[in-house]
Order: structure tokens, then sequence, then C-alpha cells
């Protein structure tokens, strides 16, 4: 008698993630520069061929990574879109991303990962633009899909934007930097809420003052 094959991911994800999980690791504890294909194979116990086969250079092998730690906060284009489903206010579709926003920032391999590239950065800004494409810049380009579709269509698409970047800055406020300088400790969850709540607030006079 045969034993049944359990269901799970086919081999092929449990490849790629397996793959993208040891160069995650990699990324973060020896920076971008002394992280290779044949390391990071090696890590991950695969084949070079099969870290080429779902990655095709070490740069998109690292902006998935980036980008993997957005979409565990619910931070990309579809999941954003998806946790607003277009019945929310803007008010209240702005707390529920701005939550998972600082969420993501304070996360502590999300500020090693950031005190790793600015180390990397005087001497490779190659690693940094890679870095703020598939983070920062993603972010915020996502969140203005959230602004303009929270926002009913009366905003153009460049006030969006400026109303998404807005609210970044709104949500970093003074955390963002003192957390890279290791000088404060994480918010608790009702910390985030009210600090959410007053970022959220400003942004929609802001948008009623575009309105106007």
């Amino acid at each position: 008698m045969t034993t049944p094959r359990k269901q799970g991911r086919p081999k092929s994800e449990e490849k790629y993630l397996l793959v993208l999980n040891a160069a995650s690791h990699l990324f973060l504890h020896d920076g971008f520069s002394k992280t290779s294909m044949d390391t990071v194979a090696k890590a991950s116990g695969v084949s070079k061929q099969t870290v080429y086969s779902h990655f095709d250079s070490k740069d998109a092998l690292f902006q998935a990574a980036i980008t993997s730690k957005c979409r565990s906060y619910q931070l990309d284009a579809e999941q954003l879109i998806d946790i607003t489903d277009g019945t929310l206010s803007l008010y209240e579709g702005l707390k529920k991303v701005g939550a998972q926003f600082v969420r993501l920032i304070q996360d502590q391999e999300a500020v090693a990962m950031f005190r790793v590239i600015i180390a990397e950065a005087v001497n490779n800004t190659h690693v940094a633009k890679l870095f703020y494409e598939a983070g920062p810049q993603a972010s915020v380009i996502t969140l203005k899909d959230v602004v303009e579709q929270c926002g009913a269509g009366k905003l153009t698409s460049e006030q969006a934007h400026e109303l998404a970047l807005d609210f970044c800055a709104l949500l970093k406020s003074e955390l963002h930097t003192m957390m890279l300088c290791g000088i404060r400790k994480p918010m608790t969850e009702s910390e985030i809420e009210l600090h959410v709540s007053k970022a959220a607030k400003k942004t929609c006079l802001l948008f009623d003052y575009y309105l106007q």
C-alpha cells in the first residue's frame, strides 16, 4: 500500500522561499556587496542554477527580499487596495494602512537592514537605489493608490502623491531617526493607534485643503 503524498507547496515555490529567506538573512548580516549568488545557493541548500531560475540577478533577489518584508506587513499595491476594499473613508483607510506602515518601520529586521544600507551607500549608491525603489518609493506609490481610492477620485494623481509623501513623513516623525540611532524602543500598539490617528487627521485636513 502506497502512502498518499501530503499536499503542500509545489517544490518550485518551496525552493523560491528557501532562496528568498536565505538571501534575506545574508543581505541583513553580510550586506549586499559581500553576498553572492553562490553564497545564497549554499545557504539555501540548492544549486546556483536553481537560484538563477527564480531570480535572474542579485539585484532582483535583493529587491525581492525588500518587497517580501513589505508584503509581510500588507504594504504592497494589491494588499493595500485589498484591506481598504473601497468601502473605507479616507481617514479610516489611512489609519488602517498607517498602522501597518509604522509596524514595518519599527520592525527590528527592517531597522537593521536600513542601517546596513546606510553603511554601504557611502561606497555603493547602486544598492541604496535598489533599496529605495523596492522599499520607501514603492510604499509611497502604493499609499498614493490608496489615497486616490479612498478619496473617491477627487484628487489628481500628483495631489495624491503629495498627500502620500506628507502622510509618510507624519508617520515617521522623529520615531524613525530615533529607532535607527537606537535611542528609543518600538511603540506599543496603543501608542501606534494614537500616533497614526493624529497623522491621519492631519492628512485629511490637507486633503480638504486640496479640494478648496
